[in-house]
């Protein structure tokens, strides 16, 4: 709870398949995803206005 950011940094398919917007809803505005292996669908986060960012990019 409370958090401003998410760091990705394995490859574990298991991230695929969180539930973003209910993890969204307990985090700090703005939130941001920083994905390390390119792993989450970028426009599925920012569409629900996470602040994404692809590490490497």
């Amino acid at each position: 709870n409370d958090a401003h950011a998410i760091a990705v940094l394995t490859e574990w398919d298991e991230f695929k398949n969180y539930d973003w917007a209910k993890i969204k809803e307990h985090m700090k505005k703005p939130a941001f995803v920083f994905d390390g292996r390119k792993l989450l669908n970028r426009k599925e986060l920012e569409d629900l206005d996470f602040k994404y960012y692809a590490i490497g990019e």
